[in-house]
């Protein structure tokens, strides 16, 4: 059975964009089918636009309901991209150290490797 990506986009109509492109190199290159159901996910990110009011404050409140998920799932992986990524990204280690990935929107082309490295060595990677 395929694994499940869910993708949840705050912001601007570029995120939308990313978060396609996003989903299109992980399905490519991890064979991850995208869900709308996150519960059903094994990988879960974020995209997030730090132009929209309180981007910030909603990020930490989604992560916050995704923390109990991976309580109950050890393997799932969550992620957080976009503009608040890059600009918070020590904020995000250190209010949610069960992040895996941080990356900014420079960064989506190297996705994969990225996860490729959390799942080999278990540890959180900020790009």
């Amino acid at each position: 059975m395929a694994e499940k990506l869910y993708i949840k986009t705050f912001g601007c109509q570029m995120n939308e964009y990313d978060s396609a492109k996003m989903a299109d190199v992980l399905a490519e290159s991890h064979q991850l089918e995208q869900t709308d159901t996150p519960e059903e996910a094994d990988v879960l990110l974020l995209n997030t636009c730090s132009i929209r009011e309180k981007a910030q404050e909603k990020v930490f409140h989604q992560l916050g309901r995704w923390k109990r998920w991976k309580n109950d799932k050890p393997h799932l992986i969550i992620g957080v991209g976009g503009c608040v990524a890059s600009q918070e990204g020590d904020a995000i280690r250190r209010r949610a150290p069960y992040v895996d990935l941080i990356f900014g929107p420079q960064t989506l082309h190297r996705l994969p490797t990225m996860l490729n490295d959390v799942r080999q060595h278990h540890q959180p990677r900020v790009d």
